[in-house]
């Protein structure tokens, strides 16, 4: 039902720019008219953006978190969202005391690709049995990933 009337606001705002009605009838400046038809042109925009663009980006970016649908974790092993989560954070501070003499030599180096292979490995070390035994490309190169010495 919003979108019919945002659809309406929009063809509204489109006339008003193209057309100028108001200016022809009531000697309006077409400088109102035109920033009232753009105001109702964004906010079409905006509504859409909020609608459609914005939720389809939350939804894609937390499948893309761990454990999400989206990442190994969530497609290359057997295990409740809730479980997993908790084993990934589980590895955490280890993981993070394993990185810090990387920091020491490289103060400006980036740590979080060794913190989340640190991490993917204790977790596998934990729940390996959890893997699927479905071969995808995906979960082959990610444990192969993991279990690659560097």
């Amino acid at each position: 039902m919003t979108d019919i009337l945002y659809v309406v606001l929009l063809i509204i705002g489109a006339l008003l720019i193209y057309f100028r009605p108001l200016a022809k009838t009531f000697g309006i400046p077409i400088y109102w008219e035109i920033g009232a038809g753009s105001l109702a042109v964004v906010a079409f925009a905006i509504h859409m953006m909020v609608t459609y663009v914005i939720q389809a980006e939350i939804e894609e970016s937390l499948a893309k978190q761990p454990c999400g649908s989206s990442s190994p974790q969530g497609q290359c092993y057997n295990l409740d969202r809730s479980v997993c989560e908790a084993a990934w954070n589980s590895v955490d501070q280890g993981c993070k005391d394993e990185a810090a003499p990387v920091l020491k030599e490289r103060p400006g180096a980036l740590i979080g690709p060794i913190i989340n292979r640190c991490k993917a490995r204790r977790m596998d070390k934990v729940l390996r049995f959890n893997r699927i035994k479905a071969d995808t490309a995906l979960c082959r190169a990610y444990f192969d990933y993991i279990d690659s010495p560097h």
